[in-house]
């Protein structure tokens, strides 16, 4: 199993680099000119929505990514990288994302969450997809998405975890979730 890593040049790629690099073949890139071929695609968080999605066009990285999603190949993305998979933020108005998945992301409005959603928060699945654990969240926004029954795992009622066809989203940090997150990655990788 070969995976890319598209570094967005705003994201921590030392540690999903680390986390990946235990599981399975990985190469980083930092633009679509040096994409050879890959079973998958990682596109990892941090980052505002605007930034991010700026990035993602100057890199050329939106060409990959809607290529793999019309080919039916594996998408991750992490935190950011499950955002800008939307059509919009409210981070960023005016801001278009990749649009691939149908939702949008706005500020995480639970009052009994303190924000920003910094540190280690209980992640229910459905259908026992993975095991419940708690893992390592960084974010303020969170995925609204029109189809609920592509939501499987959740903190609270915010989208924890998505899967829609060849795209898994995580709104946490697997790789900075210790030893259950990154074997939660390996079998979101092998899955």
């Amino acid at each position: 199993m070969k995976s890319t890593i598209l570094n967005l040049g705003i994201n921590n790629i030392k540690s999903i680099k680390s986390a990946c690099e235990k599981i399975c073949d990985t190469t980083v890139i930092s633009s679509s000119n040096e994409f050879t071929s890959s079973d998958l695609i990682i596109l990892p968080g941090n980052g505002s929505f605007y930034k991010g999605m700026q990035e993602i066009r100057l890199r050329g990285f939106d060409k990959i990514i809607n290529h793999f999603f019309s080919r039916k190949k594996k998408i991750i993305g992490i935190c950011l990288g499950l955002q800008v998979m939307m059509r919009e933020s409210e981070e960023s108005v005016g801001t278009s994302g990749l649009g691939i998945i149908d939702g949008i992301v706005s500020k995480i409005k639970d009052n009994s969450l303190k924000l920003p959603l910094l540190g280690w928060y209980d992640v229910k699945f459905k259908e026992n997809i993975f095991e419940s654990r708690s893992y390592f969240f960084n974010n303020n926004y969170s995925v609204n998405l029109k189809e609920n029954n592509s939501i499987y795992g959740k903190l609270n009622n915010l989208s924890a975890f998505i899967k829609k066809d060849n795209f898994y989203g995580f709104q946490f940090h697997p790789e900075k979730s210790g030893k259950y997150g990154i074997e939660l990655l390996k079998k979101t990788i092998y899955f």
